[in-house]
Order: structure tokens, then C-alpha cells, then sequence
């Protein structure tokens, strides 16, 4: 006779989680179990007696076992699908959301977020929100592999008739793309935050506020520089030096800076920090600007600097 297995916390955030987005891939249980490698030995467990199922290309289901526990607790046990499209947008919202899993970052699936009073969301482009440090929501949107110049465009008019939200972020591998697209990715936003669709992408947006504070305390310790209330910039060197800090591009931001050069013939400098891969696409939207390069290297040695002054936990992640 099989012993009982004894269920752990983070075995029951799994099994709620397969409950909403029916499938995750092996490689995304780390964000749950918060290890490299310990929950390989808790996922064998997990399927031997039957509470998860293993699926092609290291996927992994709800097993017997796992929906009766959760049926028993009265929680979310999503119907099967089977249309292929819709199983290719279902691994990639598990994907985002299961990396989204952190403290400070809470996702909502896009069938989470139709309201009774409204018609039907079923058409619309975003996968998805997410609050962000309990004061800001940002429509998530991805384009993925398969997705053509069409969808983009689809993903623009989605945005574009949006009211409710001031805030969206693009998953993305093609980040020029969304850049140099004619359209114009600007919607008068706060925030319209490209990612890269990867994973240092994904590391990025889970770091975002670490990243940002340790660049900044750098740049402090460097030069006399002070947060300015210039709004096309973050900080001020002098009156007539300026700097943006983003290792995320904000497309909101880029666009105000080239209206910005455009319309003022004595412009002042201006500095972006960034990241190395975006040198080319940045500088050629905006060729007036001085884009000063960080690499992957620089951006953990800053970001394990300044979690070792706070006395923080790096991102097992990376």
C-alpha cells in the first residue's frame, strides 16, 4: 500500500496554481518553490501519488488526486482546453504569470477580469493585469512565437481604445519592432513598458525597483546628481545635463523625449541608462540623446551591491 503523502505549502500554491492556469512547465516551478532544484523531488512525489499528472515537452497538469483537494477546499479547478490556439495563449499566460509570482507583483488572468456589467473581454488582446507594488496596473499584453505584423497592430488598437488603464507593458522578442513601429507605440500613458519575452525579461521586470535604486545610487556616488522635476527626466547633473534611468524601455517616455528634441532647437542633454542590447534601437529613434550602456555584468554587480548594503536575498532567478 502507497503511504499518504503530506502535502507542503508550496505544494498547495501549485495545485492552486495548475487550478487557474491548468499547465506550468517544469523550469517555471522554481518560482514557486523558491529553489533550483528541490522541487524536482516534489513534483516525483507530487505525481507518484497522483496530484499532478506530467505532460509532452516538460509540462505538468492537475492529476486525480490534485483536483479532489482542491474541489474539496472549494477553489479554482479550470475546464480543460483543447483548441490549439487557445493551449499556445494558455502556456504563455502560465508562463508570465507563474514568473510574476512575488511579493510585490500580484497577475489576474484576462478571464479573471470580465465584469458583469460589461460585454464580453474574450476578444481583446491582453493576457492579463498587473498590480505592481499595490498602487499601479498595467494591461499585459505578448507577442509571441507566430504572432505577425497584423497582431502587433491588433495590440496597438487594443491599447489605443482603452480607458480604464493608464499603464500597459508588451512581452516582446522583437524589441525594435515596437520602437520604430510606424503606428507609434505612445498612448499618453504613464507607463508603456517593453520586455524583453526571455529570461533576463523576465528577470527585469521582477528586479525592476532594485535595478532602478541600485543604478541610481551608483550614479549618486559619482556625480552630485538630484531628482529633478524636469518631466523628461529622472535626474539633474546641472541645468543643463540631464539623465533617464531605463533598463526597461517606456515607450511613453521615449516618445516624449523625441517631441521633445524635435520641437527645441537649444535641447538640453540628455543621458539614458540602459541596457547594451538597446544602444542601437534607442539611438536610432532618438539620435540626439547620449546612451550610455550597461551590461548584464554591471546590472547584477549593482543589484548584488546594493542587496548587500540592505541586507537582501539575490534573485535565485537570474
Amino acid at each position: 500500500m502507497k503511504e499518504e503523502i503530506r502535502l507542503q505549502s508550496r505544494d498547495i500554491e501549485l495545485l492552486i496554481f495548475l487550478g487557474k492556469y491548468k499547465i506550468i512547465s517544469l523550469d517555471n516551478t522554481r518560482y514557486i518553490y523558491e529553489t533550483k532544484t528541490y522541487q524536482e523531488k516534489r513534483i516525483v512525489n507530487l505525481v507518484k501519488h497522483n496530484y499532478i499528472r506530467r505532460l509532452k515537452h516538460r509540462y505538468i497538469t492537475l492529476g486525480i488526486k490534485g483536483k479532489e483537494y482542491l474541489l474539496d477546499g472549494e477553489l479554482e479547478v479550470r475546464n480543460h482546453c483543447r483548441n490549439e490556439n487557445n493551449i499556445e495563449r494558455l502556456k504563455v499566460i502560465s508562463d508570465i504569470a507563474s514568473s510574476l509570482i512575488q511579493d510585490n507583483l500580484n497577475f489576474i488572468p484576462s478571464w479573471n477580469m470580465k465584469k458583469e456589467d460589461e460585454p464580453t473581454t474574450h476578444s481583446r488582446r491582453y493576457i492579463g493585469k498587473l498590480e505592481y507594488n499595490e498602487q499601479d496596473e498595467f494591461l499585459v499584453y505578448a507577442i509571441y512565437e507566430g504572432k505577425d505584423d497584423k497582431y502587433i497592430k491588433s495590440i496597438y488598437y487594443d491599447i489605443r481604445k482603452e480607458h480604464e488603464y493608464k499603464n500597459a507593458m508588451i512581452y516582446t522578442n522583437n524589441i525594435e519592432k515596437i520602437v520604430m513601429n510606424k503606428k507609434g507605440f505612445y498612448f499618453g500613458n504613464n507607463y508603456t513598458i517593453l520586455i524583453p519575452y526571455n529570461e533576463y525579461g523576465k528577470f527585469l521586470i521582477r528586479n525592476n525597483y532594485e535595478i532602478r535604486i541600485s543604478i541610481y545610487n551608483r550614479l549618486k556616488e559619482l556625480y552630485e546628481v538630484e531628482i529633478t522635476d524636469f518631466k523628461f527626466a529622472d535626474l539633474k547633473l546641472d541645468d543643463n545635463n540631464y539623465i533617464v534611468i531605463m533598463p526597461l524601455i517606456n515607450m511613453e517616455k521615449l516618445s516624449r523625449l523625441h517631441y521633445y528634441f524635435k520641437e527645441n532647437e537649444n535641447y538640453k542633454n540628455i543621458y539614458i541608462f540602459g541596457l547594451e542590447e538597446y544602444e542601437t534601437t534607442i539611438t536610432k529613434y532618438l539620435p540626439e540623446c547620449h546612451y550610455k550602456s550597461l551590461t548584464r555584468e554591471k546590472i547584477n554587480e549593482l543589484l548584488k551591491e546594493y542587496r548587500e548594503t540592505i541586507g537582501g536575498e539575490e534573485d535565485e532567478n537570474i
